[in-house]
């Protein structure tokens, strides 16, 4: 026990040591000399073994980015570019966990969709969502910067349009 306390003691001058040598400051004055722990006698019974710390004991976990927070109401538009120019509004419902949205959407001025079921993921800045009603899908991908997300989208059951949509977090 007591080669233990010194040695403990030597290892905490130590980081003292090494702690002031690291510092920043412009001139270090010197530390204190600190003395040798005694050397145990033969007949003292042997301090237990430190284990070694590897890189691996002491890593620190990564830890994944949060995705943002997507959920609630969002108002949008479309304009399809193929094959005609219509165009019109949505609004989107959703409720995020982790990297997944479900929710509904509610479309005007679409032929073939007026409202749905709606599930989609995040992956960083990109997003990837569809709307699903009956037969009509409409796979919409694009881009997320803080409360704005836009991209496109394809409906190839509803006469093959494409287009651009925007939208806005409320």
């Amino acid at each position: 026990m007591k080669h233990s306390m010194s040695r403990l003691a030597a290892l905490m001058a130590v980081t003292l040591i090494l702690a002031a040598c690291s510092s920043s400051a412009a001139t270090a004055s010197p530390a204190p000399a600190t003395p040798a722990p005694p050397t145990p006698a033969a007949t003292d019974t042997p301090a237990p073994a430190t284990p070694a710390v590897n890189a691996t004991d002491t890593a620190v976990p990564s830890v994944a980015p949060t995705p943002l927070g997507l959920g609630g109401q969002w108002s949008g538009t479309w304009t399809d570019t193929s094959p005609d120019t219509s165009g019109g509004t949505f609004a989107l419902t959703w409720t995020q966990t982790g990297n997944n949205l479900s929710g509904t959407i509610t479309v005007a001025g679409a032929p073939c969709l007026t409202a749905g079921n709606v599930t989609g993921t995040i992956n960083g800045s990109a997003i990837s969502f569809g709307a699903v009603s009956g037969q009509v899908t409409i796979t919409y991908t694009g881009t997320i910067a803080g409360t704005k997300m836009q991209g496109t989208y394809d409906a190839p059951t509803c006469g093959n349009a494409k287009g651009n949509w925007s939208a806005t977090h409320n």
